[in-house]
């Protein structure tokens, strides 16, 4: 679900102008270009600072705007029996999204994360691997998963049992695999992990990081040699700790959200790892005696994170009836005649004289070209001006009658000469 929102990163330690900061890669590397020119033809080199900025723009895997992705729960039913848990469990599953976007944008990623459909089920197993078996072969609580996943635009799919065993004893979570290739990263096949719902956030970070192409990284496998943490979708994208493998707690050892429960390891504290992901960009005095919370060779968890983010975002796309429209005329209308379609294909809405008010969620179908919402009842149409103008061909919004005029200015001037009017407006356009 490729949501392109306007919220720009914080930028961090990174000391670069916001207009190089915003920049694509082909234009950092013009800009890089220029400067190498600029400064040969004077018979100087490159001034360090100036490419050292432009270096980190974009090998920090820069986005200029966040990319959502959407997440589907299937909860066990046991924490949704009546109105009251049904509800508590809903605000909690909220609270882990909200904290696990502070992680995103804490660690400088580009990543925002967005509940797309909650639904609660009865998880038959709690043994971990038969879970991951159950949803793999949608079975035992997970039915039509993948094709639920594909109705409502689930990019991934996080089974959340309210009891869950790993190896005999109580655990947090697993993910399917640690995705290792874009193919990998890319399907929808491989993009679903359990999660115990009394973990929380930072187990959920860290399963998605699996999913993402991350892993634990080198001092964990250090303590644990020959199993494969540091195998991950490139040498960078892993977790980082500083320390040693003796379990207690020493000065200037850390770990982040991808070492996770090996802290345990580390300083005998499985819950001590830092709410962040590797970023050697990123100083802090939590990260070691050096402060610095990364390594660009072995633990830049965040360049992967931004460089491989459409990719995340690229498995589902919603069908157009299960957006949140405030108007329910709109999504009768919607669900009636547009079943199945998906937000990308839909290019031609017809819903008149459908006692429409209210055009909120409209503005996510980015594939529009033509709407009719004519003789309607819509008082207000400014979400409209957010569909790409280059796509849109004609809007008729004849017979609504409520319609403000004053709002119809900027639709107008956004889309000339495409935007019917009723017949009240029309004279003072």
């Amino acid at each position: 679900m490729a949501y392109w929102k306007n919220t720009k990163r914080h930028a961090g330690s990174v000391i670069i102008t916001q207009a190089i900061a915003d920049a694509s890669f082909d234009t950092c590397l013009y800009f890089y270009a220029k400067i190498m020119e600029l400064r040969r033809s004077a018979g100087l080199l490159p001034h360090a600072f100036a490419v050292l900025a432009l270096i980190l723009a974009f090998t920090s895997g820069a986005l200029a705007e966040d990319v959502t992705i959407g997440i589907r729960f299937v909860v066990s039913d046991d924490l949704g029996q009546s109105a009251t848990p049904h509800q508590a469990t809903q605000a909690k599953l909220e609270s882990y999204v909200a904290e696990l976007n502070d992680y995103y944008r804490n660690s400088e990623v580009g990543l925002r994360v967005e509940i797309v459909d909650v639904e609660f089920s009865r998880i038959e197993a709690v043994d971990i691997m038969q879970i991951l078996d159950d949803m793999a072969h949608e079975q035992n609580g997970f039915d039509a998963m993948f094709k639920k996943a594909d109705e409502f635009g689930a990019d991934y799919t996080v089974a959340m049992p309210s009891k869950l065993i790993m190896q005999g004893k109580p655990g947090c979570g697993r993910a399917y695999a640690v995705n290792q290739s874009v193919e990998a990263i890319s399907s929808t096949r491989k993009a679903f992990a359990v999660v115990n719902f009394v973990c929380g956030a930072h187990t959920l970070a860290h399963e998605l990081g699996h999913l993402m192409g991350l892993n634990h990284g080198t001092l964990v496998d250090f303590c644990h040699p020959k199993m494969g943490h540091t195998s991950a979708i490139t040498p960078y994208a892993n977790g980082y700790a500083e320390g040693n493998c003796d379990g207690r707690p020493q000065l200037g050892e850390f770990g982040d959200i991808m070492v996770g429960g090996h802290m345990r390891e580390i300083i005998g504290n499985d819950k001590g790892s830092l709410p962040i992901f590797s970023n050697p960009r990123i100083h802090d005095e939590r990260c070691g005696i050096n402060r610095t919370c990364g390594d660009v060779a072995i633990g830049d968890a965040a360049r992967t994170l931004n460089e491989n983010a459409p990719y995340y975002a690229a498995h589902e796309e919603p069908d157009v009836h299960t957006l949140d429209y405030d108007s329910a005329e709109l999504l009768a209308c919607i669900s009636k005649n547009y079943q199945d379609k998906e937000i990308t294909e839909l290019e031609e809405l017809v819903c008149p004289n459908a006692d429409i008010s209210n055009v909120a969620d409209l503005e996510k179908l980015r594939a529009l070209r033509h709407i009719d919402l004519s003789g309607n009842q819509l008082e207000d149409v400014g979400l409209l001006g957010q569909l790409p103008p280059e796509r849109i061909e004609r809007i008729d919004l004849r017979g609504n009658d409520r319609l403000s005029c004053p709002s119809l200015d900027d639709l107008v001037r956004r889309f000339p000469g495409k935007v019917v009017s009723p017949i009240r407006c029309s004279a003072s356009q």
